[in-house]
C-alpha cells in the first residue's frame, strides 16, 4: 500500500486520479490551499508555506499543478503565469524535500506538445524538445522535476488532450457542436493525439507499480482534426454543416494559442506498451461514446 500525495489534486485531472488510485488500495492525500476533507493537506507555494505533519508518511508524490494552456490568450503576463504554475510549486516541494523521508518516486504532469512542431514525424520519447513556447515550457517543467532525481524515482508523464464528459479539452470542442456552430479547424488535417481519462489514470497508477523512471507519451491514438470534429458531432446526432474555418480566423480569434489548435503533433506510445501497459480505449467512437453513457 503506497501513502501517495497530489499537489493539484483539486482539479478534474485530480479528482479522477484520486479516485482510481484509492480504488486500488492506495491512500490519497491532496495538497490544497482550502482544506475541507480529512485527507487534505494545507499549502501554498505562494506564501511558502506547507503543513508537514502528515508529510513524513507519503511515498509517492504527484505533482499535477499548472495553470491551462488555453485558460487565456497568451499575452506576456499570461504565458510567465504558465510558466510560474508549473516551476513554482516543484520548486517549493523539492525545498521541502527533508519532510519526506519516505519519498521513493516523484510524477510529474508534462505535455505531448514538446515536440517540434513537424507532422511527419512519429516522436518518441528519445526525441528533443522543439523551439516553440509550449515545447520550452515543457522543457523547463521536466527539467524541474529531474532536480528530485538525487532523492526518488522520477517520472514525466506526457499528457495528451484528455476525453472527459466533465471538462476539459472535449467539453470546449463539444461546446459549439452542441449549438449547432462546429467547424473543422484549418484544413482539418492536424494531428489531435487524445486519451480517456480512464487510460491516464490508469497509466500513473501503473508507472507506480512498476516504478517507471524517465519520460512518457500519454496517449491512446491520434486522429486528425476534421475526423476528431466530426465523430464528436456524430455522438450527439449532430452534422458539421459549417465550412472549415480558415487558418487566418483561428489565429485572429485565439491569437498564439491558436498553434495548439493548427498545429498538431504525433507520438509513439510504445514505450509504455513495451512496459506492459494495455489500453482500455484506442478507438476514438467508442471512447466518445463510452463518455455520452457516462
Amino acid at each position: 500500500m503506497n501513502n501517495i500525495l497530489i499537489a493539484g489534486g483539486t482539479g478534474l485531472i485530480g479528482k479522477r486520479l484520486t479516485t482510481y488510485l484509492e480504488s486500488t488500495g492506495n491512500i490519497v492525500f491532496i495538497l490544497t490551499r482550502k482544506p475541507t476533507a480529512a485527507n487534505h493537506i494545507f499549502w501554498n507555494p505562494s506564501t511558502h508555506e506547507i503543513d508537514v505533519t502528515k508529510l513524513g508518511t507519503i511515498t509517492h508524490l504527484i505533482n499535477l499543478c499548472g495553470a491551462s494552456l488555453a485558460g487565456k490568450r497568451w499575452s506576456n503576463e499570461y504565458k510567465k503565469e504558465l510558466l510560474d504554475s508549473r516551476i513554482q510549486p516543484a520548486q517549493f516541494l523539492l525545498a521541502n524535500i527533508q519532510h519526506f523521508p519516505k519519498l521513493s518516486h516523484y510524477i510529474t504532469a508534462s505535455g505531448i506538445n514538446c515536440y517540434p512542431l513537424n507532422q511527419a514525424k512519429v516522436y518518441t520519447e528519445t526525441d528533443g524538445f522543439g523551439t516553440d513556447f509550449v515545447s520550452q515550457l515543457v522543457k523547463q517543467w521536466e527539467e524541474t522535476a529531474e532536480l528530485f532525481s538525487p532523492h526518488c524515482i522520477v517520472s514525466k508523464i506526457r499528457i495528451s488532450p484528455v476525453l472527459d464528459q466533465q471538462g476539459g479539452a472535449l467539453q470546449e470542442i463539444m461546446k459549439p457542436i452542441k449549438a449547432g456552430f462546429g467547424a473543422v479547424l484549418g484544413n482539418g488535417k492536424q494531428a489531435m493525439p487524445w486519451i480517456h481519462y480512464e487510460d491516464l489514470a490508469r497509466i500513473f497508477d501503473f508507472v507506480i507499480e512498476k516504478q517507471l523512471a524517465g519520460a512518457y507519451n500519454a496517449l491512446a491514438a491520434t486522429s486528425t482534426n476534421k475526423v476528431f470534429t466530426e465523430v464528436c458531432a456524430a455522438s450527439i446526432n449532430k452534422k458539421i454543416w459549417l465550412p472549415n474555418l480558415p487558418t487566418f480566423m483561428v489565429k485572429l480569434l485565439f491569437g498564439e494559442m491558436s498553434m495548439l489548435l493548427l498545429e498538431g503533433v504525433q507520438a509513439s506510445h510504445e514505450k509504455l506498451t513495451h512496459a506492459g501497459f494495455t489500453f482500455k480505449h484506442t478507438e476514438l467512437k467508442e471512447a466518445i461514446s463510452s463518455l455520452n453513457k457516462g
